[in-house]
C-alpha cells in the first residue's frame, strides 16, 4: 500500500493514466490507488487535484467498474467523511475548500455509477441525502476560480451532487421538495455567483421538473418563493441575492424553453421575471 500512496503522489506516474483515456493497469491495486487519489482532492495543485487524481478516480476507476460493491461503499462513506466532505467545514478562504468541492465530485460519481449498476442501499442513499443538505447549510466558501490553485467551484460541485441524489431511484417526492428548498436557499446567498452556478443549479430544478418528481402545483408555489427576492433588487442588502435569483430563473427558463416542456411553468418564470426587470435609461428608472 505504501507504494501506491508514493505512486497516487508522482504526476509523472498518473499523466500516462490521464493520457490512456484514464485507464488503470488492471495490474494496479484500484481500491489501494482510489484511496491514495483522495488524498490528493485537497492539493491546492489543480494538474494533481483536477486533471489527474479527480479524473483518473470518477473516469477510470469509478466509471470503468474496477471496485466491488463493498469498496464503492467504502469509498462512499470516505467521501462523505469529517476529512473529506466536511473537511474544515465553516472556513472561508481557505485550501480545504479543495477537500471538501472535490469530494463532492466523488460522490456524484458514486451516485451515477449507482444509477447504471445498482449498489447503495436506501439508507445509503437517504444518508448521502442528509449529509449534502448539512454540508449546504454548514459550507462558506463559495468562491470559484482561485488564482495559481485552480477551481473550488463548490456550489457548482455541489449542484451535480444533489442533482445525482435528486434522480437516484431511491428519492421520493419529499425528498425532491427538501433538494428543491435547499436549492432555492443557495441560490439566494448574498455574494455573487460568477461562474456559471447559476446553470448548474438550474439544472437540478430542470430534472426534476423534467421527470415530473414532484406535484406541479408545488412546482408553481416554489417558483413563487424564488421570484420574491425580485423585488428586493433596489436595495443595496439584496442585490446580488436578487440578482443571483434572476440568473437562476433565466437559465431554468431557457432550459424548459429549449426542450419545450412544462410550458405553463416556463411562462410562469418569464412572467415573473418581466414583471420584475428593472430597466434604466438614462436617470430614470423603468419598471
Amino acid at each position: 500500500m505504501s507504494d501506491i500512496i508514493e505512486q497516487a503522489k508522482d504526476k509523472q506516474f498518473l499523466r500516462p493514466l490521464a493520457e490512456n483515456n484514464y485507464v488503470v493497469p488492471a495490474e494496479l491495486d484500484q481500491f489501494g490507488l482510489a484511496q491514495a487519489l483522495m488524498q490528493n482532492l485537497g492539493s491546492t495543485d489543480q494538474e494533481l487535484r483536477d486533471e489527474l487524481s479527480y479524473m483518473i478516480l470518477a473516469s477510470g476507476i469509478i466509471g470503468g467498474q474496477k471496485l466491488q460493491e463493498t469498496q464503492l461503499e467504502y469509498l462512499l462513506d470516505m467521501a462523505l467523511d469529517e476529512w473529506h466532505l466536511f473537511q474544515g467545514i465553516g472556513e472561508s478562504e481557505t485550501d480545504t475548500v479543495f477537500m471538501r468541492s472535490f469530494s463532492n465530485l466523488i460522490i456524484a460519481a458514486l451516485l451515477y455509477n449507482d444509477a447504471h449498476q445498482p449498489t447503495f442501499t436506501e439508507a445509503k442513499v437517504r444518508r448521502v441525502k442528509e449529509e449534502l443538505l448539512r454540508y449546504a447549510q454548514e459550507e462558506r466558501d463559495w468562491r470559484g476560480y482561485v488564482k495559481g490553485k485552480g477551481w473550488a467551484h463548490a456550489m457548482a460541485h455541489l449542484a451535480d451532487t444533489l442533482d445525482e441524489c435528486a434522480q437516484n431511484h431511491f428519492m421520493g417526492v419529499e425528498d425532491r421538495k427538501e433538494i428543491l428548498n435547499v436549492v432555492k436557499q443557495l441560490v439566494s446567498i448574498k455574494e455573487p455567483l460568477e461562474h456559471e452556478e447559476d446553470s448548474r443549479l438550474a439544472n437540478v430544478a430542470y430534472r426534476i421538473i423534467l421527470g415530473k418528481q414532484v406535484e406541479d402545483e408545488y412546482l408553481s408555489s416554489w417558483i413563487d418563493a424564488c421570484a420574491e427576492s425580485l423585488a428586493q433588487r433596489q436595495h443595496p442588502d439584496y442585490l446580488l441575492s436578487s440578482t443571483n435569483m434572476r440568473n437562476f430563473l433565466r437559465s431554468l427558463y431557457f432550459f424548459l424553453y429549449w426542450d419545450n416542456i412544462a410550458s405553463v411553468r416556463a411562462i410562469q418564470i418569464l412572467n415573473l421575471l418581466k414583471q420584475h426587470e428593472v430597466l434604466y435609461v438614462g436617470k430614470q428608472i423603468v419598471e
